[in-house]
């Protein structure tokens, strides 16, 4: 709801072991032409990301030590520590272009509550034109409704009184911000999405980023369903054994690959040339997903024996 003095913003960032690219979501949070704003890192690395963050410590950029359980639970910290009216989340290689604030504004003063925008990838290779192509393919169906976007946006108060990100202390890193926006809703909370305010963000560039973060995700797709829905291992292994399968036919024979691909290539600027790159790093992909299914499965086997998992509702 409106307010009686100017809203006040917290950029907030989680972040482990982003040496690389934090400095980039630094000074775009810091380049912010909107005057009421705090930005906030909570930081559980063991790279140099915590000493590049106390760089800008006289510039106001405040950092607090993560808890140690993920960027989920670092977010909740943050929001509890948070002194702004409305929460702007950015991850480690988020670029805001400077009157972003601004932007979003308007809709909070009117009184939404949260705000989805739309995000683009640097395209400076195949593998990040693959990801945005990816986002692109989500984003432009019918009924499409996030629960995240690259800097979405909620206000604080509505954001802590359904009890922020959801989950516990689980033995792994499990992306479960989702949960926050999704209890918003069923509480009713009033949503804005506006795909043509645009934020930036690094996608991977090279072989072995990208390998490594599709590969990650391919493992929380066996955390995700174990650990917040409770799937049994016996159930992920026969999804898991039918992903695969359906993988490998879906290449073997070829036209499906193809057909896929020539899909996909519509949303580049230069279909023909990137056809058979954008094939490869779609491979890659399919691939990647299948080993960090297989590598989460195993893990969940071995954890199975010895692991009690939380009550229902410390998750959704």
């Amino acid at each position: 709801m409106p307010t009686d003095h100017p809203i006040k913003f917290t950029l907030l960032c989680a972040s482990k072991n982003e040496e690389k690219d934090v400095r980039v979501t630094i000074e775009t949070a810091l380049e912010q032409t909107y005057p009421y704003k705090e930005i906030i890192f909570a930081d559980d690395s063991t790279d140099r990301t915590k000493d590049i963050i106390r760089e800008y410590k006289d510039r106001g950029v405040i950092l607090i030590d993560g808890p140690g359980h993920g960027c989920c639970q670092a977010r909740n910290l943050a929001m509890q520590k948070a002194t702004g009216d409305v929460i702007v989340f950015l991850t480690a290689d988020t670029k805001l272009e400077p009157h972003y604030l601004e932007k979003i504004l308007p809709y909070y003063e009117k009184g939404y509550d949260y705000v989805m925008v739309e995000s683009s990838s640097n395209l400076d290779s195949i593998y990040s034109r693959f990801v945005q192509v990816q986002h692109l393919i989500v984003a432009n169906k019918p009924g499409y409704n996030p629960y995240t976007t690259q800097g979405y946006s909620v206000r604080r108060d509505a954001a802590l009184a359904v009890g922020g990100i959801s989950g516990a202390d689980y033995p792994v890193n499990i992306c479960r911000d989702w949960t926050l926006v999704k209890k918003m809703e069923a509480k009713g909370y009033k949503k804005m999405i506006d795909r043509s305010i645009i934020v930036g963000h690094i996608s991977p560039d090279n072989f072995n980023e990208y390998w490594r973060v599709q590969k990650e995700r391919g493992r929380w797709s066996a955390f995700q369903p174990y650990f917040l829905f409770y799937r049994s291992p016996l159930y992920l292994f026969f999804k898991f054994v039918a992903k695969s399968t359906l993988t490998f036919f879906h290449f073997a024979l070829v036209v499906p690959a193809l057909w896929e691909t020539a899909r996909l290539t519509k949303y580049l600027e230069h279909p023909a040339r990137d056809f058979f790159p954008l094939y490869y790093a779609y491979f890659l992909h399919r691939l990647a997903r299948c080993v960090g299914e297989w590598q989460g499965w195993f893990y969940i086997k071995r954890l199975n024996r010895t692991y009690k998992p939380p009550a229902l509702s410390a998750v959704i």
